[in-house]
C-alpha cells in the first residue's frame, strides 16, 4: 500500500502543515522535564516546571485540533526525579489533555525487566541501594521499572463508516493479542540502540498503531526524536507525520524510516522556531 510521510524539522506548537481532523492517531513520548540532554533547546530544557506543562498543553491542543473525531492519542510518559524531587508528570499530563478536550480512556503500564535501566532518570535503579546501605525504616525508595502509556480519545467514533474490507485488511491477530495485550501491563524491553537519549522500542508504537488504526490512515508524533513512530507506521502501511525540533536527528530519521529507498513518499520541511519557514 502506498503511504505518505512528512517530517517537519521544527516545533509542534503550531502544526500549520496539517488540516483539522486529518490525523487518525497520535503516538508520542514528550521530552522529560529537566533530566535529559536532547542536544538542543526544547520543552524538556525549560527550567520552570509550570512553563514546561504550559508548553506541553500548547502542543496537545494542536494534537486535538488535527486529530479526527473519535480517534485516539497515546502518550508514553513517566514521573521523573530531578534534583531529588519527584514530579508526577503522568498525572499532570492527564489533566492537561482533559482540559484540551480529550476523554481519558486507559492507563497502560509499560513494565521493563527488573535490572534494566529506566529511560527517564539515571538514578532510577539506584534508589533501592539506599535501603541496602541503611537497612532501617524510612530509607526505602523502590527502583523504577515502569512507564505509563496514557490513552485518550477525541469524542465518539461512528463504526458504521468502516467497510467490511477495510476492517478485514487490518484485522488484529487475536492469538498474539491474548499473549501480549490482554491486560493493562505490557512487558517490553527498552530500546538499547544509541543515537538518541530516550528512544522507545518499536514494539510500543507498533502495538498502538495496530490496535487503534486501519491501514492507509495517518499517525502523528509531535515529538519524533529518532523517527521510530514514522518508521513503524510506514512498515505497517500507515502514513505518518513527525515533528522534531533538533535538525541533527534528521539523518537518523532518514535511515530509520527508509527514506533513501523511497524518497518520493517523503516530504521534509525545515522550519525556524515557532513556525517561521526557512
Amino acid at each position: 500500500m502506498k503511504t505518505k510521510h512528512m517530517v517537519v524539522i521544527g516545533d509542534a506548537f503550531k502544526m500549520a502543515e496539517l488540516d483539522d481532523e486529518s490525523i487518525q492517531l497520535v503516538v508520542t513520548s514528550p521530552p522529560y522535564f529537566n533530566v535529559k540532554d536532547y542536544g538542543t533547546e526544547n520543552i524538556g530544557s525549560i527550567d520552570s516546571y509550570a512553563s514546561y506543562l504550559k508548553s506541553l498543553r500548547q502542543v496537545f491542543e494542536e494534537c486535538y485540533r488535527v486529530l479526527a473525531k473519535g480517534r485516539y492519542a497515546c502518550i508514553n510518559i513517566s514521573d521523573i526525579i530531578s534534583d531529588r524531587r519527584k514530579y508526577p508528570l503522568h498525572a499532570h499530563c492527564i489533566s492537561i489533555l482533559q482540559r484540551c478536550g480529550f476523554k481519558y480512556v486507559d492507563n497502560i503500564i509499560w513494565k521493563k525487566p527488573s535490572g534494566r535501566k529506566n529511560g527517564n532518570c539515571s538514578g532510577a535503579l539506584k534508589r533501592f541501594g539506599l535501603l541496602i546501605q541503611h537497612p532501617y525504616p524510612m530509607y526505602y525508595y523502590p527502583n523504577n521499572v515502569y512507564e505509563f502509556i496514557l490513552v485518550f480519545r477525541k469524542g465518539d467514533f461512528d463504526y458504521k463508516t468502516l467497510t467490511h474490507d477495510v476492517k478485514e485488511d487490518s484485522k488484529i491477530n487475536i492469538r498474539y493479542a491474548k499473549l501480549h495485550w490482554n491486560t493493562d501491563i505490557w512487558e517490553m524491553m527498552p530500546e538499547t540502540r544509541k543515537g538518541h537519549p530516550a528512544m522507545f522500542p518499536e514494539q510500543l508504537p507498533e502495538a498502538l498503531i495496530r490496535l487503534y488504526t486501519y491501514k492507509g490512515e495517518a499517525v502523528l508524533d509531535p515529538f519524533l526524536g529518532s523517527g521510530t513512530t514514522c518508521a513503524v507506521a510506514k512498515r505497517l502501511d500507515r502514513s505518518s507525520v513527525g515533528y522534531e525540533i533538533n535538525e541533527a536527528y534528521l539523518d537518523l530519521i532518514k535511515r530509520k524510516t527508509g527514506y533513501h529507498e523511497d524518497p518520493h513518499s517523503f516530504e521534509i520541511i525545515i522550519k525556524k522556531p515557532r513556525g517561521e519557514m526557512i
